[in-house]
């Protein structure tokens, strides 16, 4: 037994509704771990307390007049009526004006200007291009005897072949 198992059964074990083979697991566990015969004692001393206290009667209508009384001071806060998304109007215009300034500096963060170093940078590398041309970029002659019609597919007849033949290697097997 464990820890986890004893606790779920002291309350059955101090009632008194448990079978007599569990009752001496946990009696064997208890002799075994003194913190949980502690708590076990702790449980019973708290049982009793309990049941020594007198006990309070209220009148039928208690409830209705603590709700009432709780009403008339004014303990319970009410939500407001006049909300937008949950906001009171004040909030809700703080929020909206943040959410405005915030979307205006993104879009300046973001925005490339005519006078920006990216919009130069790339207005110099259009007018240096032709001069720092990388030789794999330049134009090549090619000899067009060594190039192939494009209206043959070879792939096309790779796939019409392979499917004639495989078509009699596939085999269903039943158990």
């Amino acid at each position: 037994m464990n820890r986890y198992e004893f606790e779920s059964l002291i309350s059955d074990y101090l009632d008194g509704s448990m079978p007599f083979k569990k009752r001496k697991i946990v009696e064997d566990y208890l002799k075994t771990d003194p913190d949980a015969e502690s708590l076990m004692n702790n449980i019973r001393m708290t049982i009793a307390d309990m049941s020594n206290l007198n006990k309070v009667k209220a009148s039928e209508d208690f409830n209705e007049k603590l709700l009432k009384k709780v009403k008339k001071e004014g303990m319970v806060i009410r939500p407001s009526n006049n909300t937008v998304f949950g906001f009171t109007p004040f909030y809700a215009a703080v929020l909206s004006s943040l959410a405005i300034a915030l979307f205006v500096v993104a879009s300046q963060l973001l925005s490339v200007s005519v006078n920006s170093d990216l919009h130069n940078r790339n207005k110099y590398q259009a007018t240096n291009s032709a001069i720092n041309t990388p030789a794999y970029s330049k134009k090549v002659n090619i000899d067009n005897n060594h190039l192939v019609e494009s209206s043959n597919d070879s792939l096309i007849d790779k796939d019409q072949k392979e499917k004639s033949n495989n078509s009699n290697k596939i085999k269903f097997v039943n158990y």
